[in-house]
């Protein structure tokens, strides 16, 4: 049978069936491994966990690339835990989303894509390469030996707009700090204070990072700031956002008061709330700002430590730090204050001893730039931040921008493809996003590459979509790439 844009929707539908979240593709995997055994196509593995499926052909041919790990994100009334769980969608309005989750079509739907590419009949020789943990790391991307794949050509299926095609993005890296968790009793006569934001867009901290989105982290942070600036405020505890590369949602503090003050935080909170949607309504339909009284345990974290804390969260850099000069209407650096979590490390002392456990504080933030020195340096700034409050930063996870090649055969190539199907040309773009496009080009620098993909929305977010027609879209435009590179290369 030949494959349609049914069969690509079908196979997504089977994909989100298997839990795949970062670092656990197991289920993922074994799923690629079968798919090829199926079909009787050729398949490995290598040591990181990726996948290249291979369908042979009489000529040199192209190179399909997707990621297997999705970003698992969910409202905070969804029950769902993503390394058992299906992701249960439904489709609205030619819109497919999932109930409450992140739906994972970045990048399910470019597997999906590749898979039915290797039913269809072409001569080509096709190879499908499914990389490891995209999301957290480019882990998978980062261990490809050079020589693994041996087509000229490589199509990643990791964009987000079906008229646009993508030929660079920027670089980046993470800047974590970590605080050591101190303890210290609670005087006489204070009022515990729960204190919640959520609802929140977010989105991601590429593509959407030059939005108007709010930062719940920021909104919280600048709060307890300005209320510590008039009296005694000590943090028992302070948590929000989730992953590295989206834009934080959601935060909560547990916080004491003096008992005198219970009526006066309310209504400043009930204030600084009114301020905050004046500023972000328009933008942030559904945000919202919690307060409710709660019993206090015996301690908090240290006074200085708290108060450390939120004013580094609260002065934290975040956002668009500067626009290209180059491009127009493309993010050249920026900075996104990603997440504040507990975290617990327990030493294993060799002699047998009793084990240590350490308690801290993570704070994760990213940084994106084309500008490999303003990387760097931007990197180096939120480093000095957070080490000038009192935390042990570094900096981790970097990885390589893709810089355009604009006399691209393949790209010359696909323009041309996708004008006689559709009537018009598309959009040729850099963007701020990171794709693994960088990084093979560090360990390949002779492939032709183009990012192409469906068109998705509010990727990262329990509000992603997929608009179910570009998936069609993006289907012809690969059957037709597979055309033109069987007759010519």
């Amino acid at each position: 049978m030949k494959p349609t844009s049914a069969t690509v929707l079908e196979i997504f539908e089977e994909i989100c069936q298997i839990p795949r979240p970062s670092k656990h593709e197991e289920q993922i995997r074994q799923y690629l491994l079968q798919f090829a055994s199926t079909h009787q196509l050729a398949a490995q593995t290598d040591s990181a966990g990726n996948v290249l499926i291979t369908k042979n052909g009489n000529t040199p041919g192209i190179c399909l690339q997707a990621h297997m790990d999705m970003v698992c994100e969910k409202t905070p009334e969804t029950r769902h835990d993503f390394l058992k769980d299906p992701i249960r969608h439904t489709v609205e309005d030619g819109w497919m989303h999932a109930c409450g989750t992140t739906l994972g079509a970045d990048d399910g739907i470019g597997m999906a894509l590749a898979l039915a590419a290797l039913l269809s009949d072409s001569p080509l020789r096709l190879e499908a390469l499914f990389t490891v943990d995209e999301e957290t790391g480019l882990t998978g991307a980062n261990a490809l030996q050079a020589g693994w794949i041996q087509s000229p050509v490589l199509l990643n299926l990791d964009s987000e707009e079906d008229d646009e095609f993508i030929i660079g993005c920027a670089g980046g890296c993470e800047t974590v700090a970590r605080y050591t968790v101190k303890r210290s009793p609670l005087p006489i006569g204070m009022f515990g204070v729960k204190l919640k934001i959520k609802g929140l867009r977010g989105g991601h901290s590429g593509s959407d990072i030059h939005l108007h989105r709010a930062n719940a982290l920021l909104l919280l942070s600048r709060f307890l700031q300005a209320e510590a600036q008039k009296f005694e405020v000590r943090v028992v505890a302070l948590s929000g956002g989730n992953l590295h590369n989206a834009i934080a949602r959601e935060a909560e503090a547990f916080i004491a008061v003096p008992m005198r003050q219970k009526e006066q935080i309310r209504i400043d909170w009930n204030i600084y709330w009114s301020e905050q949607e004046d500023l972000w309504l328009a933008d942030e339909p559904q945000m919202l700002g919690e307060l409710e009284s709660a019993t206090l345990p015996n301690e908090a974290l240290d006074e200085a430590l708290g108060q450390a804390l939120t004013d580094a969260l609260a002065g934290c850099r975040h956002g668009v730090v500067a626009w290209s000069t180059q491009l127009p209407d493309i993010v050249e650096t920026s900075t996104n204050l990603a997440s504040v979590k507990p975290l617990t490390l327990t030493d294993e002392p060799e002699d047998g001893s009793e084990a240590v456990t350490h308690e801290f504080i993570e704070v994760c933030t990213s940084q994106r730039s084309s500008d490999e020195a303003e990387l760097s340096r931007l990197a180096f700034e939120i480093y000095e931040h957070f080490s000038a409050h009192g935390a042990q930063p570094y900096i981790t996870g970097k990885y390589s921008g893709w810089a355009p090649n604009f006399d691209s055969p393949l790209v010359s190539q696909a323009v041309g493809a996708y004008s006689r199907l559709f009537g018009q040309a598309p959009a040729v773009k850099v963007i701020h996003a990171g794709l693994e496009c960088g990084v093979f080009r560090q360990i390949m620098p002779q492939l032709d590459m183009l990012s192409v993909g469906p068109t998705l929305r509010d990727v990262h977010t329990p509000s992603e979509r997929l608009k179910i027609e570009s998936v069609g879209k993006i289907w012809r435009l690969i059957g037709e790439l597979i055309q033109y590179s069987s007759a010519t290369v």
